[in-house]
């Protein structure tokens, strides 16, 4: 099988890209990013080398380099690999930290640049697909947010302080606005700065109080306008832009997970 590389990069989610490389023999000189680096070998196995110290990556394990640090990770000799690679801002990541453990003044490394835990491969696994894929900008910043939270509060050697409580009816606010604007491809940094507080937090708040992350509420806003405007007699493809997906396929799949039925079914019922 031919050597594929693939790469993606949104600019309503200016915080991460990831990088597919499928089947390559190729190696690497010793380099270094200005991002937060997470990489997983999906198939074969890798050499790793950061600074002085030298391991092998396989299936089930993540690559962690902090911004500046020099490393490589190559196929071992007539071998090959498949490999995702996520490159998150590290100021973005120094903004989860200081949510999470208070102030630091710089970015704080993980205590290990090998990290055995299936747990958080699989879910590494997950965000590059959501990433890649058609999910709202808002689902993908959630799911960043998130995974660097867990790996975070794993890996890096700090104690979690008392948890810093986002101001009362902040979520009933996030609501409203989540509701009137539900059409729109709000970021989890728009409603950050819309109400001065930090994404991480603002995320778990949100979460804890209503039951569903604000990606998760705005798509279900979406599903019951997009009832409303059906039961009117408007065209599945008209409500489909009208309540802000990108395309009519994306409504249809996403009308179906939340109702149960597609928008044609829903609409066609005896007295409609």
């Amino acid at each position: 099988m031919k050597a594929s590389h693939s790469f993606w990069n949104d600019a309503s989610v200016p915080i991460v890209e990831v990088r597919r490389t499928r089947r390559s023999e190729e190696s690497y000189k010793a380099h270094c990013h200005r991002e937060f680096c997470v990489g997983a070998v999906t198939e074969g196995t890798a050499v790793m080398t950061v600074r002085d110290q030298t391991c092998v990556l396989s299936p089930g394990l993540l690559a962690l380099f902090s911004p500046e640090t020099v490393h490589s990770c190559n196929p071992p000799e007539g071998g090959a690999r498949s490999y995702l690679m996520a490159y998150f801002d590290a100021a973005w990541c120094s903004s989860i930290q200081e949510a999470l453990f208070g102030r630091q003044g710089h970015f704080i490394p993980p205590a290990e640049f090998l990290l055995d835990n299936r747990t958080l491969y699989d879910s590494f696994l997950e965000l590059t697909k959501i990433l890649a894929g058609d999910a709202l900008p808002l689902e993908k910043a959630e799911r960043a947010t998130q995974f660097v939270s867990e790996l975070f509060t794993s890996t890096c050697d700090l104690e979690l302080p008392a948890t810093v409580e986002v101001r009362d009816g902040i979520v009933r606010e996030v609501k409203e606005y989540l509701e009137q604007r539900a059409d729109l491809n709000i970021t989890l940094q728009d409603l950050a700065v819309v109400f001065r507080c930090n994404p991480y937090h603002l995320l778990r708040t949100f979460k804890q109080a209503v039951g569903l992350p604000p990606h998760a509420f705005m798509l279900n806003a979406r599903i019951e306008r997009a009832k409303r405007l059906l039961l009117e007699g408007m065209a599945p493809a008209s409500v489909a832009a009208e309540t802000g997906f990108a395309d009519q396929s994306h409504f249809h799949k996403t009308f179906r997970r939340i109702v149960a039925a597609t928008p044609r079914q829903y609409q066609l019922r005896p007295g409609n």
